[in-house]
């Protein structure tokens, strides 16, 4: 790779990024602006910012590093993303955007009239987002290091100019920025994935994807494939986007047109990493298998446009995941004790969301566990009463405050102590168990009601 063609291209791409992030900020006047972008986003940038939130940091480095180690069964990790967009495609996404909501949690309060279980909600959404913000910091730490940018001011510098951007211009310039990043790295990507297979000899060496594979990662199937599926459907920076388009219909379409998209760019980082493994590579400790796989079979231009088409698909979920921790934490939770400017408010919460998840990233390091774990939290307490709300919207408090506190406790407890079941499942499978509950005791609450009614 050619480092400085690297380093000018790199924020030469940051200049163009701020740019299209301060232009598109021009005219935010409240939080519906900031955060839904006047709830008028059409099909073909909602696509593209569909594209940016699944494809990040976990997907790109943590699929090619996975499939170095176990081959195409991999794929059921982005597939596990992919459909989740799919399954918001076929009806999923149209229910949500019909909510007169600006989060998910707030689809708590509307359907089991509680302002409580939309607070609870928040938190665990939060928690989650977090720490998969967190995940995409550590990945682009360890991605600028493994190509020897060991360089702590240059990584802190690389995010300022995003944090800028982001806190300026909320959703929309989130949106616009989403739009020219994604369009980079799909196109470097698929370019550099083309220029190999024309190139070099050893692709026809690749061994085909066969069921034999699938017993060496079967204890992760359900992590991999079902976690990052569900929770498409209840994640904020998904959700969000869904309250911001200008008509159920065009979620629909976008969400089932990104989804494809998704597989498609997905197969890239996987082939990097089984071709790795076919050519014996040898990785550096704490190298990218993707990066070394592209520097060994590419030229140092087109290794340095991967390079920064990588961090481009870093900073597009990163950003998504940091305006919709903002946007849970300001519109969730009331805000209104504080004395200044609302808009000023809702900036100072963002920014200072960005600068703690630098300051964690130092302290943490597997992304692909912290993403994993960070889905099933979400999934294992906000899954069954946020789907259910989405068919039954006048629900039961009792239902969704048991379904919420029984999928906590299977997420603690199976961790605590592992069984053969999947624990992913179990949890889900709990959180359900605790909804039927609730519902059983409402029924009798209101039977045993008429009974005293009819009495007196």
């Amino acid at each position: 790779m050619d480092f400085k063609i690297f380093i000018c291209m790199l924020f030469l791409l940051q200049l163009i990024y701020f740019v299209v992030g301060r232009y598109s900020s021009k005219g935010i006047a409240d939080q519906k602006d900031y955060f839904l972008a006047g709830k008028n986003v059409q099909f073909f940038p909602l696509m593209m910012t569909f594209i940016g939130v699944v494809i990040g940091g976990g997907m790109v480095l943590g699929s090619a590093e996975e499939a170095y180690l176990y081959g195409w069964s991999i794929f059921l990790y982005p597939l596990g993303g992919a459909l989740g967009l799919i399954v918001l495609g076929a009806g999923i996404g149209k229910r949500l955007a019909e909510f007169p909501v600006s989060t998910v949690a707030q689809i708590c309060e509307v359907a089991y009239k509680s302002s409580m279980l939309k607070k609870a909600a928040s938190l665990f959404s939060i928690c989650s987002l977090f720490m998969i913000l967190v995940g995409q910091i550590i990945g682009s730490s360890k991605f600028l290091v493994s190509l020897g940018l060991n360089n702590t001011p240059l990584f802190v510098f690389f995010w300022a100019i995003v944090i800028i951007y982001t806190v300026q211009g909320g959703l929309k310039a989130v949106i616009s920025t989403d739009l020219v990043q994604a369009l980079f790295f799909m196109g470097v990507f698929l370019l550099c994935f083309g220029y190999v297979i024309y190139y070099e000899p050893l692709v026809s060496e690749i061994p085909m994807p066969n069921v034999e594979n699938l017993g060496l990662v079967s204890s992760k199937l359900t992590g991999w494939l079902l976690m990052p599926l569900l929770f498409m459907v209840i994640e904020q920076s998904i959700g969000q986007r869904c309250f911001a388009a200008a008509s159920p219909k065009i979620v629909s379409q976008a969400t089932m047109a990104a989804g494809f998209c998704t597989i498609i760019i997905s197969i890239v980082p996987l082939f990097f990493g089984i071709l790795a493994k076919t050519m014996q590579l040898q990785v550096p400790t704490g190298g990218s298998v993707l990066m070394s796989a592209i520097i060994e079979t590419t030229n140092p231009i087109l290794s340095a446009m991967v390079g920064c088409a990588v961090l481009a698909a870093i900073i597009s979920t990163a950003t998504a995941l940091i305006n919709a921790i903002s946007s849970n934490i300001s519109s969730d939770f009331n805000l209104s004790g504080f004395k200044c400017c609302s808009m000023r408010l809702v900036r100072g919460i963002t920014c200072s969301i960005s600068i703690a998840a630098i300051i964690f990233a130092f302290f943490l390091d597997n992304i692909l566990d912290i993403l994993m774990q960070s889905y099933e939290l979400s999934v294992s307490c906000l899954f069954i009463p946020i789907f259910i709300a989405l068919f039954k919207k006048q629900g039961n408090f009792i239902s969704a405050c048991l379904a919420m506190i029984f999928g906590a406790i299977g997420f603690m407890l199976f961790r605590i102590y592992p069984i053969q079941f999947p624990k992913e499942l179990a949890s889900i499978l709990l959180s359900l168990f605790g909804f039927i509950v609730g519902e059983v005791i409402v029924y009798y609450r209101q039977k045993l009601k008429k009974i005293s009614n009819r009495i007196c």
